[in-house]
């Protein structure tokens, strides 16, 4: 006999065009966090990554092996499809086909827009329905409809005071999805990728049927059966291996464990559970990194099952070592929950921890546990974690004024590599003098910044930079700390323009549109001030801005001619800091000024990322560099061509943009260089700087001239394959 409960596997492109999604009265509020959104974002690209060659044609994406997104629940009622279970997941995709849809029309792939524009929302009358919650949820469709129209801008929308949690959190998913959403999928692999996502990942429907049948199925996939968790089979594996008069005492430490880590505060939950805190452990005290090794994915899976494996090597197989791996771990625990809070509560002696938290990084507790000992002194305790979450906050800004990409997947390879060189630290010097030596082999530091600035997908590391800047100048002439402040205080700070929006102002400076556009985003054209001081005078001339500047915070005010007039502590600060003629008084500000504050504001990083600010032991002249070979994104690079002779060094290329034509120079390391003095890792991070985007097929857009004939990157690519000038990886 049939079951009256029917499943269906559908896809993900089968899903949204068959169903309006309603969500039901015990299924309504969205709660994923960012771990949780870019977890489902970092395991769909890289199924797709690994099976993914830029020279397939479009439609081999057909034969590319599914992945299975899990069941959701549902029942129909009056033509409705209401959502019993599986709304994070179902709202989380909704969310990436609307996001999604803004890069294609980046790229101007104008089909493949219309056909996701289809599975996103309907429109009659000029009124948009979306596909997945009510039309009544007035907030929840006036950010949908700002998404659509500008994702990154949000036009028309301001989060309400009270707005409903789903609500608020679709706001701030949204924004970390375009932080977070691979650089690799930007460019020419973005089509196939989208293609991918709508026919070969799966989802399982079951259909209720009815209401209240499906409030049973969601009470009984949720409620019932629970399995032991990870962390209860290590407890009972390493509890027999303990003897029985240790038994009660380490189950109660066990027990204060588990209370610590699940009532520890913290906005990434993933993070403050027990499992993560036993990965996290075992990655920074036992794992093995090097290439062969599978431990890290495998603590992943199943850490019990690692340390099972591996119980020898651990010490396990004896009672005093599994007495002591128990109380190391337990132990180390209340430091964990320490860093958790942190991250979520600033306090001053672990700012970089907060930082991190605040820029997604999220890697850093396992990083962190590295150097943490139970055996450590609060103070050291401190000091130790102070320095390898600043080294973190180091790299991170680093290369984001270099343009390079710094999303968790990109710090994984620098982590690794610490996490063995710290964990036998055992003093505070020693984990200076390993973070110095590290910090010395960097390769890249704020030179680059002189060109950098705010473009379509950094708006939140320019704030980032700008608080940091406007805190330290604050910090230095009044003492105390601001970090906080600027960064999440009660006053709601955002990016002022110092050139307000208006093109005829600045002809006598500036050419082009473009240009201006490019001059009035560069970091030295920006300040940090309160969201309704700024709003009330933004479109205002420069010279009525500068009297609201000088009530504003010091970094501002500096731009006044009367700044330095009985202001004691801000002079005794240049003197000291030696930016005397750095911190210049722009009576007027035009391109120059905007260079001379573009330098200002490199010495501002250079002094806040001090390495002997942050506490690190540079060594003396003369270490190796022994810098980690970079890794092949993928297919034929931009240095293939060079050396395939196919592009000279320092060649020429270009693109156009509404009708405006852009240059770059391609440098001998591959480096491509606006004429703008702005360097870029990729074509496609390039392409989309010129053009104000998110995403650009780099490889289809930029072009050379050869004989008179302009000829696309791609064709130069595509010949130099098929006369064998390049080895196909």
């Amino acid at each position: 006999m049939d079951s009256p409960i029917h499943g269906e596997g559908v896809t993900v492109r089968a899903l949204f065009e068959r169903n309006s999604f309603a969500l039901d009265y015990y299924q309504r509020e969205y709660t994923w966090t960012r771990h949780e959104v870019g977890t489902l974002i970092d395991d769909l690209s890289r199924r797709f990554l690994d099976q993914w060659d830029p020279l397939r044609e479009n439609d081999e994406v057909g034969d590319y092996a599914p992945y299975f997104l899990g069941p959701y629940v549902y029942h129909e009622s009056d033509g409705r499809t209401f959502l019993v279970d599986g709304q994070q997941r179902v709202t989380t995709l909704h969310l990436l086909l609307i996001y999604l849809r803004q890069l294609l029309l980046d790229q101007e792939k104008w089909i493949y827009a219309d056909e996701l524009e289809g599975l996103t929302y309907t429109a009659r009358h000029g009124k948009r329905s979306f596909k997945v919650g009510s039309s009544e949820e007035l907030a929840r469709a006036q950010l949908l409809n700002s998404l659509v129209t500008d994702w990154n801008g949000l036009k028309g929308f301001t989060l309400p005071e009270d707005a409903h949690v789903s609500v608020r959190n679709l706001h701030d998913r949204s924004r970390e999805i375009d932080e977070d959403f691979p650089e690799r999928l930007r460019d020419e692999a973005l089509v196939p990728f989208v293609r991918w996502l709508l026919d070969r990942v799966c989802l399982v429907g079951i259909r209720a049927l009815d209401q209240e049948n499906g409030r049973e199925i969601f009470v009984s996939m949720n409620d019932r059966g629970l399995r032991l968790s990870h962390v209860d089979l290590l407890k009972g594996h390493l509890f027999r291996r303990v003897s029985p008069r240790a038994r009660e005492e380490l189950g109660r430490a066990w027990a204060d464990m588990l209370a610590r880590l699940t009532t520890a505060e913290t906005d990434s939950p993933d993070a403050g559970t027990p499992s993560a805190y036993v990965r996290s452990f075992l990655l920074a005290r036992y794992a093995h990194f090097d290439e062969a090794s599978a431990d890290a994915a495998e603590i992943g899976r199943a850490a019990h099952e690692w340390i099972l494996r591996n119980e020898v090597q651990l010490g396990l197989d004896h009672p005093a070592g599994a007495r002591d791996f128990v109380e190391r771990l337990t132990e180390v625990s209340e430091r964990y929950c320490v860093l958790l809070r942190a991250r979520q509560d600033y306090r001053p002696d672990l700012a970089a921890v907060f930082f991190n938290g605040y820029n997604g990084i999220d890697d850093q507790f396992t990083l962190l546990l590295s150097v943490v000992s139970p055996d450590d002194t609060d103070a050291v305790f401190l000091q130790k974690c102070s320095m390898a979450a600043a080294f973190l906050d180091l790299v991170y800004v680093r290369r984001c004024v270099n343009n390079l990409p710094v999303q968790r997947r990109d710090l994984d390879q620098i982590v690794r590599r610490l996490i063995p060189l710290l964990r036998i630290c055992r003093t505070a010097d020693d984990v200076a003098a390993v973070l110095g030596r590290e910090t010395s082999l960097l390769e890249y530091d704020f030179r680059e910044i002189v060109s950098f600035g705010l473009r379509a997908n950094n708006r939140r590391l320019v704030r980032y930079l700008l608080a940091r800047m406007t805190a330290h100048v604050q910090r230095a002439c009044e003492g105390g700390d601001h970090d906080y402040d600027f960064l999440q205080g009660r006053r709601d700070y955002e990016i002022e323009h110092i050139w307000a929006n208006r093109f005829e102002r600045y002809r006598a400076e500036v050419e082009t549109t473009a240009e201006f556009h490019l001059r009035r985003n560069r970091l030295g054209a920006l300040l940090l001030l309160p969201k309704s001081v700024n709003a009330s005078f933004r479109d205002d001339p420069y010279e009525r801005k500068l009297e609201h500047y000088y009530a504003e915070n010091r970094l501002a005010a500096s731009l006044h001619p009367k700044s330095r007039l009985r202001n004691t502590p801000f002079t005794k600060y240049l003197k000291a800091s030696g930016l005397d003629s750095a911190f210049r008084p722009c009576p007027e500000f035009g391109v120059r000024e905007i260079e001379l504050r573009q330098h200002l504001y490199r010495l501002l990083c250079e002094e806040i990322w001090n390495p002997d600010r942050l506490g690190f032991r540079l060594p003396v002249i003369g270490v190796p560099a022994e810098r980690p070979t970079a890794r092949r994104r993928y297919g034929v690079e931009v240095t293939d061509l060079i050396a395939a002779g196919l592009i000279p060094p320092n060649a020429k290329i270009f693109r156009t943009v509404k009708g405006e034509v852009h240059f770059a120079t391609v440098e001998e390391d591959g480096t491509i260089r606006l004429d703008t003095g702005q360097p870029f890792p990729s074509l496609s991070a390039a392409g989309a700087a010129v053009a104000g985007t998110r995403a650009c097929a780099g490889w289809d857009v930029w072009r050379i001239e050869r004989d008179g004939v302009a000829i696309p990157l791609k064709r130069l690519r595509e010949e130099a394959i098929n006369r064998g000038l390049v080895t196909v990886p």
